[in-house]
This record gives structure tokens, C-alpha cells and sequence, in this order.
């Protein structure tokens, strides 16, 4: 495991870079980051089980976007387990939250989420933890 530094959290932060792939996947967490944050903000009264799942689900997101890659510095690699987990915690958790929520107002926003989540863990999958084999670019 690396070192995890306030400039590295910075930089991991920013959702633009260099590598396309490193785009596409920042734009897909904050999008699942903020549909959560809406859901949460649609909730007619509190409960409890949808905004700890919500909140889980935004953490997740943060970490997953700052501490895992296959860069020098990364608190965890790609193809490791608990990578598998952050992941799929990342769209399971919004989907809870819209079994069991009661604002139908809301549930619109954590399905967009759920939706954005499962491809973001999916094609991450398959291009990056190489679950079906390495993906062979072609000539």
C-alpha cells in the first residue's frame, strides 16, 4: 500500500486529466456522487437507513476516485479484492436506498444513480481488473 498525501488527495480529486479512461471514470463517481446528494436532499422526512446507505454510497465514490489505480501511491490496486468491493458497493448501495425509500420524488435520482453506478463498475471490470482476460487493444 502507498502513501496517501494532501496533494495526492488533491490531485486525485480533479476529475480531468490526462488519460481519457481517468475522465470518464472521475465524471461517472461525481455523477453518481451528486445524484446521491439529491436523493438525499429529496427526502420528505428523514430516514435513517436511506441516508446512511446514500452517504455510504457517496464515500465510496470519494474513495474510490482518490485511493485506488494503478499509479505509484495508490492505497489500492485495481485488481485487488477490496477494489471489487468499493465498487460494487458503489452502485448496490444507492439501489437499497431506492428499495426502501418512501419519497417517491427521490427515487428517480438513486435509480439514475444505480444505473450510472453498474455500467461505471462493469466497464471498469472488464477494461481495467481484467475480469474476462486482458483486453487486447487491436492493430
Amino acid at each position: 500500500m502507498g502513501n496517501l498525501t494532501l496533494e495526492r488527495f488533491l490531485q486525485n480529486l480533479n476529475p480531468l486529466s490526462n488519460d481519457p479512461f481517468n475522465l470518464i471514470w472521475g465524471i461517472s463517481l461525481y455523477l453518481v456522487f451528486f445524484l446521491c446528494l439529491i436523493m438525499l436532499f429529496r427526502q420528505r422526512r428523514p430516514q435513517m437507513p436511506v441516508q446512511l446507505f446514500l452517504v455510504g454510497a457517496m464515500m465510496l465514490a470519494i474513495i474510490d476516485k482518490v485511493a485506488t489505480g494503478n499509479v505509484p501511491g495508490a492505497l489500492f490496486r485495481n485488481n485487488e479484492l477490496i477494489t471489487l468491493f468499493l465498487r460494487v458497493g458503489v452502485f448496490s448501495l444507492p439501489l437499497l436506498a431506492v428499495a426502501v425509500t418512501k419519497t417517491e420524488n427521490s427515487r428517480i435520482w438513486g435509480i439514475l444513480a444505480v444505473g450510472i453506478g453498474m455500467v461505471y463498475v462493469l466497464l471498469r471490470g472488464v477494461l481495467e481488473m481484467g475480469w474476462f482476460g486482458s483486453v487486447a487493444t487491436p492493430r
